[in-house]
């Protein structure tokens, strides 16, 4: 299935990934009383979280990669490792210089520590949601947070070609595979959420896919009935967006209600996150020519989501807090380490990518 190229796919990442930077840095310096911070995250940023606008994107994405590469599967995993990995390593370098420098005891108990090389290896691979007890010492007590994402992304990478093959071989019907995925994912969803959260299963729970699937099928399905259903989105941008207001309006702002969580407790959780990602494929393909427009073929977005938890723990850790204009600061250094991070690094490897690719 074809879908047009020219879209807003960079334009949305770009805006998830800044919605993140903004809710982890009002809240980890602290500026969560600052009462315009306040009225601008609870009023409106809050409702579109950017994480579940990654998983969305990501279903549509990586199907339609994989579906044009599907005889080529080794091209597949080529891809996404490359576009990966080479920038998460550097940015690994920098997160063990800063942990160095910020270490008051005896440098020699952390770099002799066998926990800390173990921890080195979790980073490389897809591990990135753990830190063992010796590096919570820096900032808000975790090196990088954020890339406990990584692992999830990294399973639907290996989900992809098992769903694809069930899509398309499968003697079951389509539409009833699909469903029970859904279904299987939202009580999943339910059923994590509400265990003890210091509980094991909990913990390994939220950085599987189960929990975030629909939102990922979501996009899957999207991509699949694309040419059914995509009048409803293409160039509706403004529709969906006056449907989403008025609903986070009405049923957040005037009643109240919590509306945004990763786990589902709810029905409004479930309307919430499907007419977000309503509104997420009506906005890549709504004015399509605004992404090349405002960030013509740069990708910041990555940049900005691995590195942003290194400069918030970086002003934690030095204090800098409760001051509105240490917000400023932060987006300024991650965008310029984001943009440094796609220079240098991001898309000289997607060259070499292309380059590999030919000769496979």
């Amino acid at each position: 299935m074809k879908f047009d190229k020219i879209n807003n796919f960079g334009l949305i990442r770009l805006l998830a990934a800044l919605q993140v930077l903004f809710c982890h840095s009002i809240e980890h310096l602290e500026l969560k009383d600052n009462q315009i911070f306040s009225f601008i995250g609870e009023k409106f940023i809050y409702y579109f979280p950017g994480v579940p606008i990654f998983f969305t994107v990501s279903g549509f994405l990586i199907f339609a990669s994989f579906e044009k590469n599907h005889k080529a599967v080794k091209e597949y995993f080529f891809n996404r490792v490359v576009r990966l990995y080479p920038a998460l390593w550097v940015c690994l370098l920098i997160t063990i210089f800063l942990l160095l420098e910020a270490y008051s005891g005896n440098i020699k108990d952390l770099v002799l520590s066998r926990t800390f090389y173990l921890w080195i290896l979790e980073q490389l691979t897809f591990f990135q949601f753990h830190t063992p007890d010796l590096l919570r010492f820096w900032g808000v007590g975790t090196p990088n947070g954020s890339l406990w994402t990584i692992a999830v992304e990294v399973q639907f990478y290996c989900l992809v070609p098992l769903l694809y093959y069930f899509l398309a071989k499968a003697n079951i019907k389509r539409t009833i595979l699909i469903c029970g995925i859904f279904v299987i994912s939202i009580f999943c969803n339910y059923y994590f959420g509400i265990l003890n959260h210091e509980s094991l299963i909990h913990k390994l729970a939220t950085v599987s896919i189960f929990p975030y699937l629909y939102c990922f099928m979501f996009g899957v399905v999207a991509y699949l009935k694309w040419e059914k259903i995509k009048t409803y989105f293409v160039g509706k941008f403004i529709i969906w967006l006056i449907i989403y207001l008025i609903y986070i309006n009405f049923a957040g702002n005037f009643l109240n209600i919590q509306l945004v969580s990763y786990f589902i407790s709810s029905p409004f959780h479930i309307i919430t996150n499907v007419l977000l990602s309503c509104l997420t494929l009506s906005a890549v393909f709504s004015y399509p020519k605004l992404s090349n427009s405002f960030i013509k073929e740069n990708d910041l977005s990555y940049g900005i989501y691995i590195y942003h938890m290194l400069v918030i723990n970086v002003f934690v850790q030095n204090r800098f807090i409760k001051e509105p204009y240490y917000v400023v600061f932060v987006f300024l250094i991650v965008m310029s380490l984001a943009m440094l991070s796609w220079k240098f690094v991001e898309q000289p490897i997607l060259k070499l990518k292309k380059k590999s690719i030919s000769k496979l």
